[in-house]
């Protein structure tokens, strides 16, 4: 079942616990990047094992398989910048972790693309919470103000992206 607090909120709340001091900032890294990465591989090696079946079922649904054909081609062509920047996206850990499986990375090339993008939003999300921690000098208010960066950072993201697919001349068919 999916968690009802995005994981990305959490880990603020940790880092503003860990500038109140009530929690030990390296071991919330340590810990979660570990879990993200052994999570990652487990649904690329699940893909690689089992993606033929899983894939003509997902086949049925258009946007889906849309979307796996998509992510499927960048990581061929992009690779390891692909799944990295990929896991800052909405479902974007699972849509990675699939397209390598589908792109048949190999096994430490997939490892290392995972370990660094798990580490990097493992560090942002504490960061941005240990410095609203800092900044409001509590962990409440300090996770409020980590999240409402978040939102900003994402926001700010989601107009940037905007702008550009607007700014792209629309190809018929």
């Amino acid at each position: 079942m999916p968690p009802l607090v995005p994981n990305s909120w959490l880990l603020v709340s940790a880092g503003a616990m860990a500038a109140d001091g009530r929690l030990q900032l390296a071991l919330v890294l340590l810990v979660v990047s570990g879990a993200a990465i052994l999570g990652d591989l487990l649904v690329y090696r699940s893909t690689r094992r089992f993606g033929g079946p899983v894939l003509r079922r997902v086949r049925r649904k258009r946007r889906r398989a849309a979307l796996l054909d998509w992510a499927s081609v960048r990581a061929r062509r992009h690779g390891i910048p692909f799944i990295i920047g990929i896991r800052f996206l909405p479902t974007g850990r699972f849509v990675g972790a699939v397209a390598a499986g589908l792109a048949d990375f190999r096994p430490g090339r997939f490892l290392v693309a995972s370990g660094v993008a798990e580490v990097v939003w493992a560090s942002y999300s504490t960061g941005v919470g240990l410095l609203g921690g800092i900044a409001a000098g509590g962990p409440f208010t300090g996770a409020l103000l980590g999240m409402a960066i978040s939102g900003a950072v994402a926001a700010l993201v989601g107009c940037v992206r905007f702008t550009c697919r607007a700014r792209t001349p629309r190809v018929p068919g």
